[in-house]
């Protein structure tokens, strides 16, 4: 499974939750990639950042915006077996 982070230049939310989400997908053995959104087409822009999608293969499980870490804890839970996350 893969975790993408779309993020915004000058984004301080991205900013500071991104060591977050590398870490749990490193302690959860996800692949993690991140996409800057200024590099997107227009019309696939998010409207909220940090915003993240958790692929499996080519399908999208979920997808979720923003830095609550009970809301991701949450949705990988529900798509990682064992999931397991400490700051």
């Amino acid at each position: 499974m893969k975790i993408i982070m779309i993020k915004k230049k000058g984004c301080n939310p991205c900013k500071m939750f991104e060591p977050t989400i590398k870490n749990v997908a490193k302690q959860n053995s996800l692949d993690y990639k991140a996409v800057q959104v200024e590099d997107m087409p227009e019309n696939m822009r998010p409207d909220v950042f940090p915003y993240f999608y958790l692929l499996k293969g080519e399908d999208l499980l979920e997808s979720w915006a923003g830095t609550n870490l009970r809301k991701m804890s949450k949705v990988l839970s529900r798509h990682v077996s064992n999931f397991s996350f400490t700051e």
